[in-house]
């Protein structure tokens, strides 16, 4: 078995030509994981929620960044903020969920904080020798929205999220005009790279979604920083979307027309994204639903979903929608959990990658690779 350190040299910028699976340990192995947290969910812009649920003054959610507790609070002031979700005085959560207030107490002993973080009043504390309310407000991390998602980097000094030409692509749809309508939410027996690779390659799909159409369409890929974005290439365009999906690329002057209809069927003439390391969108005309992966252990993880859909969209195709939609998830989380069970059965692939399908698995393996060797500790 070959040491991390001879892995990440082995795998390093390499072409999707000579790219191999990953080892099954890697999917299983309790010490690998707290690497990949510490590498990858607190150096990252980590999907941490829905953009909905801060949207309003006054509005915040507690949620987590891989294992991180976080708080993201939209001020009176309507800026949006992200904390530490870890009381200063004993480190209780401050909140759980999504909620409104005018300010936030710590439920644990009534610490009171500002919608800036600010320590406001801290009942009860006595007079321990220099304190200052001032010095103990909630410790800040970077906080971002893309797509319907707000992100968190905890990194206080991250850059700032740069999604490219491949993330404005989805522009044309304007899905901050869709209405939040309904949500999902699974627990799930794999490790989050499993989803997140299966979301990243459409080599699956006539073997595992026999019930969507194949025939008549070509899926493009490109890959651009952390992101991976590909979709639905009609062989016989019906409108000018279907013109635009067919003969342009993200960034190509064709391509703001590919939203302008709906196609007939449902889950039809998409784009679909993934941005590392756990956020997802599929969007089309009138509808859009995310994805949000939050490990919880080396073999387990909760996956988030929403549903979107334009004001204009009857009930009817709505249904129609959900229904094909959530049909392809299930079939996709019951073949993740099946491929665990290899993993977890101390078992890897060894495999190739197909130079056809799977370009976009090869990209994150490459930002996983990245990661732990920008982590020294992964290196130790």
């Amino acid at each position: 078995m070959r040491s991390l350190h001879d892995e990440l040299e082995a795998r390093h910028d390499i072409p999707v030509e000579r790219a191999c699976t990953l080892p099954g340990s890697w999917y299983v192995d309790p010490e690998h994981h707290a690497l990949e947290m510490d590498a990858v969910f607190r150096r990252s812009w980590v999907g941490v929620g829905c953009a909905d649920d801060v949207a309003t003054n006054g509005s915040h959610l507690g949620t987590f960044a891989g294992p991180v507790p976080v708080l993201v609070v939209r001020g009176d002031d309507g800026v949006l903020r992200a904390f530490l979700n870890v009381c200063r005085h004993r480190g209780a959560p401050i909140a759980e969920g999504a909620g409104c207030g005018r300010a936030l107490q710590c439920p644990y002993h009534g610490w009171v904080y500002r919608l800036d973080g600010s320590l406001a009043r801290a009942g009860g504390v006595g007079a321990p020798e220099g304190f200052e309310t001032r010095d103990f407000g909630l410790r800040p991390v970077a906080v971002t929205t893309f797509g319907r998602s707000v992100l968190v980097n905890l990194e206080t000094a991250a850059a700032p999220l740069d999604t490219g030409r491949l993330g404005a692509a989805i522009a044309p749809f304007g899905i901050d005009t869709y209405d939040l309508a309904l949500r999902d939410r699974y627990e799930c027996a794999f490790n989050w790279k499993v989803l997140l690779e299966n979301y990243s390659e459409n080599y699956h799909t006539p073997f595992v979604h026999s019930q969507l159409p194949a025939a008549g369409y070509e899926y493009p890929m490109e890959t651009e920083g952390p992101v991976v974005f590909a979709w639905d290439r009609p062989l016989a365009p019906r409108d000018p979307s279907e013109f635009a999906l067919r003969d342009a690329r993200p960034g190509e002057p064709g391509w703001p027309n590919v939203g302008a209809h709906a196609a007939p069927e449902s889950f039809n003439n998409g784009c679909y994204v993934t941005l590392w390391p756990n956020t997802m969108l599929s969007v089309f005309a009138g509808f859009a639903a995310t994805f949000r992966l939050t490990p919880t252990s080396p073999t387990t993880t909760v996956v988030e979903r929403e549903y979107f859909w334009h004001p204009s969209v009857s009930d009817d195709r709505r249904k129609a929608d959900y229904d094909a939609t959530r049909l392809v998830v299930e079939q996709d989380l019951a073949m993740c959990e099946a491929l665990q069970r290899t993993y977890s059965g101390g078992c890897s692939a060894d495999g190739v990658l197909s130079t056809a399908h799977e370009r976009g698995v090869a990209h994150l393996h490459q930002l996983l690779v990245m990661a732990l060797e920008r982590d020294g500790s992964a290196l130790r």
